[in-house]
């Protein structure tokens, strides 16, 4: 597997053709992952909806990084192919 990771506009595009984000990137290196649908593992996953860090969407991921003083930039999608 490998990541591609795209501007807001380019990962509205492909969440809405049905593609789950893995990751959601944030201006602030320094603040812990937002994660996204793709992510696959059980335990991780449920400790980052625990601590409100995963969302489905650019919006919720918004909400959560402005929660965190931040904002969300790039988002990372998981894909078969190097791009």
């Amino acid at each position: 597997m490998f990541i591609d990771t795209l501007e807001l506009k380019e990962a509205r595009k492909r969440i809405a053709e049905g593609q789950p984000p893995y990751q959601f990137l944030t201006r602030n290196p320094h603040v812990l992952p937002i994660f996204g649908a793709a992510l696959e593992d059980p335990g991780e996953r449920n400790r980052a909806i625990k601590e409100d860090r995963w969302a489905s969407t650019i919006e919720d991921a918004q909400r959560i990084a402005r929660r965190l003083g931040t904002e969300v930039s790039q988002v990372s999608f998981l894909t078969e192919q190097l791009k």
